[in-house]
């Protein structure tokens, strides 16, 4: 054979270490695995990003690069009115009205006799039961569709979250001292008690005996529709267009009136107040000073100076505060 310094044999040699290092060479089945595994590890992550699921939930990939679900979930902003204000503001009547409906429905037919008619005490003790803000806890407010709405027990709005949406309820002991008010008025002022067990009774009856209720709407949000008016129903009618010019001047007439009504409502309130405080510059001390207004509020004199405890005491304070917000904002 050829010798291994034969130039011809070395030439040859070389040549074929030449062509062996430009064959392409065959990748590993692990490389190829481990390459089409990122490739669809970055693919996911991309599309899981910004995926919308729907009814305010989202799909991101988190920093840790798992992918995670995120609800966004919202509070309602209260205004003072709705945090210190002592009487239901207007906003939430129509719902007030539903929820006292509700209870006063339910607190009959617990504890109704199933052979007689309640006697008037026996009504009467129960609407004064019912009426009591404790019975109305577990209320408060809520963000629905980017608005305040009334939220709790009795309540239709609370069944129409879509599935995977929440609302965070902003509740306090106003809520049910507010909605207890308004049951002592609709009970004993506005509608009766003797006429509002008689509303219920009738269907009542009706149902015991198996027949038609549907003349007989009971204690129903009827009731808050359409004779106590504290709901509104249907489209709102457009305003009627009238004369420009006497429109203007029954505008300002009506300006001129309120300012005057206005300035007459102080000066009374001026008056009545000198009259409740004696003379405005006279000091007097803090026991003095809340044993007056406690008569003012219709309390006794020693309401506001009875031993309590912190948390008693703060309830006071925010209570006295809201009153006097109230009375400043009517001057």
């Amino acid at each position: 054979g050829p010798s291994p310094t034969d130039p011809a044999a070395v030439a040859a040699a070389r040549g074929a270490q030449r062509e062996d290092r430009r064959a392409p060479q065959a990748p590993s089945v692990t490389a190829m695995a481990l390459a089409l595994f990122w490739v669809a590890a970055v693919a996911v992550c991309l599309l899981a990003e910004a995926k919308d699921m729907g009814s305010g939930w989202e799909e991101k990939t988190n920093d840790d690069g798992k992918v995670v679900q995120q609800l966004k979930i919202e509070a309602p902003s209260m205004t003072e009115e709705d945090q210190y204000g002592y009487t239901m503001p207007d906003r939430y009547r129509c719902d007030s009205c539903k929820a006292v409906m509700f209870h006063l429905e339910a607190a009959l037919r617990k504890q109704h006799p199933k052979s007689r008619r309640m006697k008037d005490w026996e009504f009467t003790d129960l609407f004064d039961a019912t009426c009591s803000f404790t019975a109305f806890e577990g209320y408060g407010i809520k963000l629905i569709n980017g608005e305040n709405a009334l939220s709790g027990p009795g309540l239709p709005r609370d069944d129409t979250l879509a599935p995977g949406s929440g609302a965070i309820q902003m509740s306090s002991e106003n809520w049910s001292k507010r909605l207890g008010e308004i049951c002592r008025k609709i009970v004993y002022e506005k509608v009766g008690e003797e006429e509002i067990y008689e509303k219920f009774y009738k269907k009542f009856k009706a149902e015991e005996a198996g027949e038609d209720v549907s003349g007989q709407p009971g204690l129903s949000v009827d009731l808050c529709t359409k004779e106590l008016r504290e709901c509104t129903t249907g489209p709102q009618a457009p305003p009627k267009k009238a004369d420009g010019t006497k429109e203007k001047k029954e505008k300002k007439k009506d300006k001129k009136d309120a300012l005057k009504a206005k300035k007459d409502k102080k000066e009374a309130a001026d008056k009545a107040s000198a009259k409740g405080k004696g003379d405005a510059s006279e000091k007097v001390d803090a026991q003095t000073f809340l044993r007056n207004m406690a008569v003012r509020h219709g309390h006794t004199s020693d309401e506001y100076v009875a031993t309590r405890t912190p948390v008693e005491w703060e309830k006071l304070v925010v209570s006295i505060a809201g009153k006097l917000f109230n009375q400043k904002a009517e001057l």
